[in-house]
């Protein structure tokens, strides 16, 4: 009985830590600092399309792991990595000296 009881103790812990873990969501998005409109910008299968200079797209989501950024034509190459337990947000910032960097935004 006391193993019994050890058990469901152990079981009913068990059950409240996991439901305490969030799952890792991770949403990314562009901020284009260079004087001209950079294309068909990718990050694995998700297309931010072509954003205009000066400008920064919406949020979307992007699962985590290893990405590959492309875009403009071939001009913009690159892999991105996202990692993280619970709720994510990036901006990738696409700067004129062309060091491509990933914020993580507040």
């Amino acid at each position: 009985m006391k193993y019994l009881r050890l058990f469901f103790g152990v079981l009913a812990l068990m059950l409240v830590m996991s439901s305490c873990e969030k799952e890792a969501d991770h949403s990314i998005r562009i901020k284009n600092e260079v004087t001209e409109t950079i294309t068909g910008i990718t990050i694995g299968s998700v297309s931010y399309g072509d954003v205009p200079s000066g400008s920064t797209t919406e949020y979307k989501p992007v699962e985590e792991g290893e990405h590959t950024l492309s875009g403009g034509g071939g001009s913009l190459e690159g892999t991105v990595t996202v990692t993280g337990k619970g709720t994510h947000r990036w901006t990738l910032v696409i700067p004129s000296s062309g060091e491509v960097e990933v914020i993580e935004d507040e």
